[in-house]
């Protein structure tokens, strides 16, 4: 008997040993450990928590670790962004003018962007918060005018550079201003009404882009809004621009016209003009973009962001008023 349970629990254990062996996966090489939160990053999560002082000391210790590279720039360029939103205006100038100082450092005389596009969004936050900083402390005129100074200097820099310090300026003063003419390089459907043509209507102008995630998210609402308010006597223009090199414009209107038709699906009213100038003036760096126009063709919301039906209602019911 004795011999017998020995044999037995040999068998069973060979048996689960086989089991065992048998749900092992084949040898493979040793996988890495994911590889740690990358510094601007954690910085960037910090900013989001409100944690500003965890920011810069992230900021810190990588530039004692790894100097004043290209993440550290990004890095930099998001602790003066967070400064600007926790409200802590001499910190967001102090690290904006660093900013702005290591990214022209980087760029080059004459500026190379395409080389240093690090440096080129962090130039942009960087002018960006040097503005808002001043107008927080009552200097908008100086605001306005590093801002004009910055424009001019960029008149060669990359699109989205120069649109994110109209964008700006325009959040300081553009509204209760004339809104900006829109003169078209081009068109899908029948050509747009001028701005002065439609004074005497409110006007919602509507800027996005066929590839952005967040227009097409929005469209819906759009239509929504544009189905009830159109009747009411309210003009919708939504411009767009080429964002391809001008070799690739036909296929470029193709693929425009049908995101409108299939995304979209407005109607034939809503003129959609395609203007790189009027994109530039208005500041869309960012798409969407709205801006409302009272009958006297006066700006009296600009918004570069998305909005809910919600929202748009409102805005539009203030122009009606």
């Amino acid at each position: 008997m004795i011999l017998r349970s020995r044999v037995s629990t040999t068998i069973l254990a060979c048996a689960l040993a086989a089991v065992a062996a048998a749900q092992q996966p084949p040898a493979t090489p040793a996988v890495p450990a994911p590889a740690p939160p990358d510094d601007v990053r954690m910085i960037r999560f910090k900013i989001s928590a409100g944690d500003l002082p965890s920011a810069e000391s992230i900021l810190e210790v990588h530039r004692a670790e790894k100097g004043e590279d290209a993440d550290y720039l990004l890095g930099l360029a998001w602790v003066a962004r967070g400064a600007a939103l926790t409200g802590d205006w001499k910190a967001a100038s102090r690290h904006a003018k660093a900013a702005r100082e290591l990214a022209e450092s980087q760029l080059g005389t004459p500026p190379d962007y395409d080389s240093h596009r690090e440096a080129v969004y962090a130039l942009g936050t960087a002018i960006e918060v040097e503005a808002q900083a001043l107008a927080a402390s009552g200097k908008k005129r100086e605001a306005i005018r590093l801002l004009d100074e910055s424009s001019r200097a960029r008149e060669k820099a990359p699109f989205n550079l120069r649109a994110r310090i109209w964008k700006r300026r325009n959040q300081l003063e553009l509204e209760g201003q004339q809104a900006p003419a829109i003169h078209a390089d081009d068109h899908l459907g029948a050509a747009a009404r001028s701005l002065e043509s439609l004074r005497g209507a409110p006007v919602v102008l509507f800027f996005w882009w066929d590839s952005c995630g967040d227009c097409k998210a929005q469209a819906a609402a759009l239509r929504r809004t544009v189905e009830r308010y159109a009747p009411k006597g309210v003009a919708f223009i939504a411009p767009t621009r080429f964002y391809g090199p001008p070799s690739e414009r036909a296929q470029e209107k193709a693929e425009i016209a049908k995101a409108w038709k299939e995304i979209y699906a407005l109607p034939e009213s809503v003129s959609v003009p395609i203007s790189d100038e009027a994109m530039l003036r208005y500041g869309v760096s960012a798409t969407p973009t709205f801006a409302f126009v009272d009958r006297r063709g006066v700006v009296v919301r600009y918004s570069p962001t998305r909005m809910t039906e919600e929202r748009l209602s409102e805005a539009i019911d203030e122009l009606l008023r």
